[in-house]
C-alpha cells in the first residue's frame, strides 16, 4: 500500500474484535476492503490475489486522483 500513499490503512484482527466481522460481513479471512468518501469500492476474501487486487487499487486510485 506504500505506493498509494493517500489511502489509509488499518489492521484489524476479527478473532479479538469480533463486532467488526459482523459489521463488515465478514465471515472468513483474510479480507481486504477498500472505501473510498464511506463507500465499498472493493473486497476481496479468502484466496487474495495479490497483484489483482494492487491493479485493481490502482484503477480506483488513479480514477480518484483525477478529480
Amino acid at each position: 500500500m506504500k505506493d498509494f500513499p493517500k489511502i489509509q490503512t488499518g489492521l484489524v484482527n476479527a478473532g479479538q474484535v469480533p463486532e467488526i466481522a459482523g459489521y463488515l460481513m465478514a465471515f472468513t479471512v483474510p479480507v481486504l476492503v477498500l472505501y473510498v468518501n464511506g463507500k465499498e469500492y472493493l473486497r476481496e476474501a479468502r484466496i487474495v490475489q495479490v497483484e489483482k487486487f494492487r491493479e485493481d487499487v490502482s484503477r480506483i486510485y488513479e480514477g480518484f486522483a483525477e478529480e
